[in-house]
């Protein structure tokens, strides 16, 4: 099958993108029309409250090979490139973020996929621009601890933006995880992967990077979601702790025996006390992580609701042949 001929599906979340959007598509099917005979465009609005989708329905009068799936509400950009992922037909996924990444790059990811790599990842170059000096500090000790203590294998550098296989689609859809992370759900189904370093864009003209909080909660998610090292080792601190009391249990009985003089220990009954209650409170913490990811998985929702789809017409040079697989190991 020659490159040109290759069906190559692009999945994009937008959420109040009407300011880029328009330039978006049009750099994105040049790019695709110039390179391939077989395209679609599959375009998830993440619950826009700006004209995102208006501007989508004018490209759609005009231009084939496009789809626009509404979510009902806000999910989360990872939610809704699982709802893309799966919808397309393509040989090759390509995930791409409209703000900050160059469609030009994607002949070059599906070109290094098709040589038998799978799956082609983004690759930051340089600093984390956009985010502050607190969020870049936080970001590089959180890397630290998932590849050397809790070994997840998270690349630091990397972005959403990557290329996939069908065969590598077909098995990540079948994961039903609520926490979503492509990044490390990738990792987990273990196709062979590629990094492919670039300079990201910025459409609106100003670097775009996650805000501290939202970094703090997408790296308590990583982790609650990906590893019950934290579990571990809070019980370690915690039979730790427990032998420490028993210890000084003993100590008391042998002072209190040897019928010494005590002093009343306000003291170290305090700073015992409050060091049981930290360590009380920072199990619960954990738990209670735990315990509503537990009560999140066990409700079985769906991961999201579509409001409407709306496509114009796919572009397939050849309407007969057969791009949906039942299994991840047909081609």
């Amino acid at each position: 099958m020659a490159a040109s001929d290759c069906f190559v599906s692009v999945v994009a979340p937008l959420s109040d993108d009407a300011d880029i959007v328009d330039d978006f598509l049009s750099e994105l099917i040049s790019v695709l029309r110039e390179n391939y005979a077989n395209y679609e465009v599959v375009l998830v609005d993440d619950g826009s409250r700006d004209d995102t989708c208006e501007h989508v329905s004018k490209v759609l009068a005009r231009e084939g090979g496009i789809r626009l799936i509404r979510l009902t509400r806000h999910f989360g950009s990872e939610v809704a490139i699982t709802a893309g992922l799966e919808s397309v037909i393509g040989d090759y996924i390509a995930v791409i973020r409209p703000d900050s990444d160059p469609p030009k790059l994607i002949p070059a990811m599906v070109a290094r996929a098709r040589r038998g790599e799978g799956i082609v990842a983004g690759m930051r170059k340089g600093s984390r621009q956009g985010e502050g000096v607190v969020t870049r500090a936080g970001a590089k000790a959180f890397f630290w601890l998932c590849n050397r203590v809790l070994k997840l294998e998270i690349v630091e550098n990397a972005t959403a933006f990557r290329v996939m296989s069908r065969q590598s689609v077909n098995a990540l859809i079948q994961m039903k995880d609520r926490l979503r992370h492509i990044q490390t759900m990738v990792a987990y189904v273990g196709y062979a992967d590629q990094a492919l370093e670039y300079e990201p864009i910025s459409r609106r003209g100003k670097p775009s990077g996650r805000r501290l909080f939202e970094a703090i909660d997408l790296a308590i998610n990583i982790l609650v979601a990906r590893s019950t090292h934290p579990l571990r080792v809070v019980s370690w601190m915690g039979l730790s702790i427990s032998v420490l009391s028993l210890l000084y249990v003993g100590y008391v009985l042998v002072v209190y025996l040897s019928g010494a003089d005590l002093p009343r220990g306000w003291v170290t009954t305090s700073v015992q006390t409050s060091i049981l209650f930290f360590f009380v409170f920072l199990t619960l913490t954990a738990l209670c992580e735990y315990v509503g990811r537990i009560l999140a998985e066990i409700q079985d929702r769906p991961l999201y609701y579509v409001r409407e789809e709306r496509s114009s017409p796919a572009i397939v040079s050849n309407a007969d042949r057969k791009n949906v697989v039942t299994r991840s190991d047909e081609e």
